[in-house]
């Protein structure tokens, strides 16, 4: 059975949006373009947690004018722990949304997420905020 899963992430994405972050397992095929859903065990997770996560957004990101709230930036943890697929769902300007991608791909790799022991590639969207 094949169905588009675009309004069903677009609809998870925005009843999740007032939590921190979020990741879901991306299942790997190679026979169709179909994804699956499912719950993950293992969060992938930055090195140190969400604290240093937090911290380290805060210490690279650069201030840009009239930008004032939260960019939720959208990426995959691959395999390796290496970030790609890194886009913006939600903006604030053309300014913003662009330094806050840029911060992003400064990230050292992450710690991988699972699925039953399994390193799998994860999508994950945290928030890069500007005050």
């Amino acid at each position: 059975m094949k169905f588009n899963l675009a309004p069903i992430i677009t609809i998870f994405t925005f009843c999740l949006i007032a939590q921190n972050s979020f990741a879901l397992v991306q299942k790997d095929t190679v026979k169709t373009n179909t994804v699956t859903v499912a719950p993950v065990e293992v969060l992938p997770q930055f090195p140190g947690g969400q604290e240093k996560l937090t911290a380290f957004i805060k210490s690279k990101l650069h201030p840009v004018k009239g930008a004032s709230g939260k960019v939720l930036v959208y990426f995959v943890v691959e395999k390796t722990g290496k970030l790609n697929h890194i886009k913006v769902i939600k903006g604030l300007s053309a300014e913003a949304n662009k330094e806050a991608v840029r911060v992003i791909k400064l990230s050292p790799k992450w710690k991988p997420g699972s699925q039953n022991g399994v390193a799998r590639r994860v999508a994950y969207t945290t928030p890069v905020t500007f005050s």
